[in-house]
C-alpha cells in the first residue's frame, strides 16, 4: 500500500481515538526509547500515547484497537488492529552503505489473541498479519506474565518468545540485488526467526487518579536477523516512562 494511503489510515485511527477519548478509563502521555539493531542508527526517542478504554466488548490499549470475541474471568479471545512502528530510514543512519538502501515502512497488524489468567500468572498467545501489504508479515508471540502489588506499587514481569516469517524478516533485514549493486553490500535474503525477550514494568499510584509508569525490555535477535549485513546489535534494549490520569 502506498505511503499516502498509510497516512490516511493513521489519520483515521487518530480521529477515532479522539472521539472515544472522552470515555477512556485512563489517559496519559509518555515517551519510549529503543536501540536500533541497524548499523549506524543509534537510539530512537518517540512519544507514546497512553490510552486505556475497555467496556467489556471493545477496547483501546495505547496503539491497539479491538474487540473481545470471548471474555470471562479466566479467558479472553481478542481481535485487534495495532500499529507496528518498525522501520528503516536510510537518512537516519550514519553508515555510508546503509544510506544507499531502500526505506522500510511501518505497518498495521491485524491480530488474533488468546489469554489465560491463572493463580500463578497470565499466559498469552497471538498471531497477526500485515494488513497494508508493506511487508506481508506474519508474526506470532507467546508470553508468560506475573504481577506483584504492594502498597502503591504494581510490578509486572514478563518473558516471551516472538516469531516472524521470512517475508517480515526479508523486508526489514534483507538486501535485494538492486540494493547490493548500489551499496556495495552483499545481497541477502532473510528467513524466519525467533526473538526471545524479557521485560519488567512498574506503576506507582502517585495520587488517587494519577499514576506513574516505567518499564524496560530486552530482545535477543537470532538467526537470519542477527546475521543480516544491516544488523549491528543482536541484544536490543528498550525503555519507556509516562504518566496517566485514571478516571
Amino acid at each position: 500500500m502506498c505511503k499516502k494511503n498509510f497516512k490516511y489510515i493513521l489519520l483515521s485511527f487518530s480521529l477515532c481515538l479522539s472521539c472515544v477519548a472522552a470515555y477512556a478509563d485512563s489517559l496519559g502521555l509518555g515517551a519510549s526509547w529503543s536501540n536500533s539493531p541497524y548499523k549506524g542508527y543509534g537510539g530512537q526517542l518517540e512519544p507514546l500515547p497512553q490510552i486505556d478504554l475497555d467496556n467489556g466488548r471493545f477496547f483501546i490499549d495505547d496503539l491497539s484497537i479491538g474487540a473481545y470475541l470471548l471474555k470471562t474471568d479466566k479467558q479472553e479471545i481478542t481481535l485487534d488492529i495495532s500499529y507496528l512502528p518498525q522501520q528503516f530510514k536510510p537518512t537516519d543512519t550514519n553508515n555510508a552503505k546503509l544510506k544507499k538502501l531502500d526505506k522500510r515502512h511501518p505497518t498495521a497488524i491485524a491480530e488474533l489473541g488468546y489469554s489465560l489468567n491463572t493463580s500463578v500468572g497470565n499466559l498469552s498467545a497471538s498471531i497477526g498479519g500485515d494488513v497494508l501489504n508493506n511487508s506481508n508479515s506474519v508474526i506470532m508471540d507467546v508470553s508468560y506474565n506475573i504481577a506483584f502489588s504492594k502498597n502503591n506499587w504494581t510490578v509486572l514481569q514478563s518473558i516471551g518468545l516472538g516469531w516472524a516469517n521470512s517475508n517480515h524478516n526479508d523486508y526489514y533485514y534483507g538486501i535485494s540485488q538492486q540494493e547490493a549493486k548500489r551499496s556495495d553490500l552483499p545481497a541477502y535474503q532473510a528467513n524466519s526467526s525467533f526473538t526471545p525477550y524479557a521485560s519488567v514494568t512498574g506503576s506507582y499510584k502517585i495520587t488517587k487518579h494519577i499514576n506513574g509508569l516505567a518499564g524496560i525490555r530486552i530482545d535477543k535477535l537470532t538467526g537470519d536477523v542477527k546475521n543480516s549485513p544491516m544488523t549491528e546489535h543482536s541484544v536490543i534494549p528498550s525503555a519507556f516512562a509516562g504518566i496517566n490520569y485514571q478516571f
